[in-house]
């Protein structure tokens, strides 16, 4: 079953305005939570990591909250210009344990 679901599939935003992703997700143990971004043909790029103790981080135009409670995290992108248009992609990982 899914364990990692994102929202919106996917987003027309225009030049200078602001949009939100979601990310939820059942992965437990929890280890931590990235933001990539990924441009056509390209590797993905991380644009943070989140884990429990860390709830916000902002890196330039992109802030990201986790609730590690709510098991959610949302990536705000602020005054997008057209060099965001791109795939965005919400990587959990649950810490390795001497089972797995």
């Amino acid at each position: 079953r899914t364990q990692v679901e994102q929202s919106p599939q996917s987003l027309v935003v225009h030049q200078g305005e602001s949009c939100v992703l979601q990310c939820n997700y059942t992965v437990t143990p929890f280890g931590n939570l990235r933001w990539y971004k990924q441009d056509t043909g390209r590797a993905p790029v991380s644009l943070t990591v989140l884990t429990n103790k860390e709830e916000k981080t902002s890196r330039g135009r992109y802030s990201a909250t986790l609730d590690a409670g709510a098991k959610h995290s949302t990536l705000h992108i602020t005054a997008s210009l057209l060099d965001d248009a791109a795939t965005y992609i919400c990587v959990v990982a649950a810490p390795c344990s001497p089972e797995t």
